[in-house]
């Protein structure tokens, strides 16, 4: 499956792969990308497949976040809440798929990227790649389900320090802080996720369903009753003008940086 969103569904015998496939954006997510990433779980769901991988296109980036180019022409409350639930949605499916889902983190995971990585069950991590949840550099928040998720993984003082700060960890400092699971060298990665990936599919699918399906009750992946005032305060800052005037800092120093300037 390959469509214009830039979501490739890859079936091998029991293991299916996502591949958010946009080299253009740095594999950033559009709203197509979003329907698409939709559509992927749903065939996800009704298919044998006993695990998923979610992983993006090439070594350098996993997911670069929202496209802020296409999303740029948000500028209302009501849309930006909109995309916000759309998404926070798309992740939550991705949390409560009844079968394991391994985030193999080939790049760098920015942003709603991290957000993306965070809502996997398990996070596998080339050695070269950086992680943040960093929209506060950009004067937003994690708005699809990131702030529950990634505090119920690293805990509640380190995840809010890395939030209010922007902090981009690299990936041994990702690993020590419980961000991510395993750390594996590059020349080493792909090969290391796929073998982790079959060993999972090895087991019986009904099996697998039980294990997670336990574990989710015990430790809630989705919180729906957060939803509602989280994506309203996203909102607030998406539409505020320091957010803008952020975004607009950025775009320069990166013009800057490009120009060697």
């Amino acid at each position: 499956m390959s469509s214009g969103g830039g979501v490739r569904l890859d079936h091998d015998g029991l293991v299916t792969v996502l591949t958010i496939d946009r080299p253009e954006a740095r594999n950033a997510i559009a709203r197509a990308t979003m329907r698409e990433l939709a559509d992927a779980l749903a065939e996800v769901a009704q298919s044998p497949a006993r695990v998923l991988v979610v992983t993006g296109s090439g070594d350098r980036v996993f997911v670069a976040g929202g496209d802020l180019k296409e999303l740029a022409t948000i500028r209302t409350l009501d849309e930006a809440a909109a995309m916000a639930e759309t998404m926070r949605s798309v992740l939550d499916r991705v949390a409560a798929l009844p079968v394991p889902v391994l985030a193999a983190v080939n790049g760098d995971a920015y942003g709603g990227g991290a957000e993306v990585a965070v809502a996997c069950d398990m996070r596998i991590a080339a050695d070269d790649v950086r992680c943040g949840c960093n929209q506060v550099t950009l004067g937003i928040m994690p708005a699809w389900g990131g702030i529950e998720r990634l505090t119920a993984l690293v805990g509640r003082g380190r995840a809010l320090a890395l939030m209010t700060t922007g902090r981009v960890l690299d990936a041994g400092a990702a690993l020590e802080q419980g961000l991510f699971d395993e750390v594996v060298p590059r020349d080493a990665f792909e090969p290391r996720w796929h073998e982790v990936a079959e060993q999972i599919a090895r087991a019986p699918r009904e099996a697998l369903i039980g294990i997670k399906a336990a574990q989710r009750a015990a430790f809630p992946t989705t919180r729906p009753d957060l939803a509602d005032d989280a994506i309203a305060a996203f909102a607030r800052t998406w539409v505020a003008d320091e957010h803008w005037q952020m975004v607009d800092e950025a775009a320069q120093r990166r013009r800057a940086a490009r120009d060697g300037g």
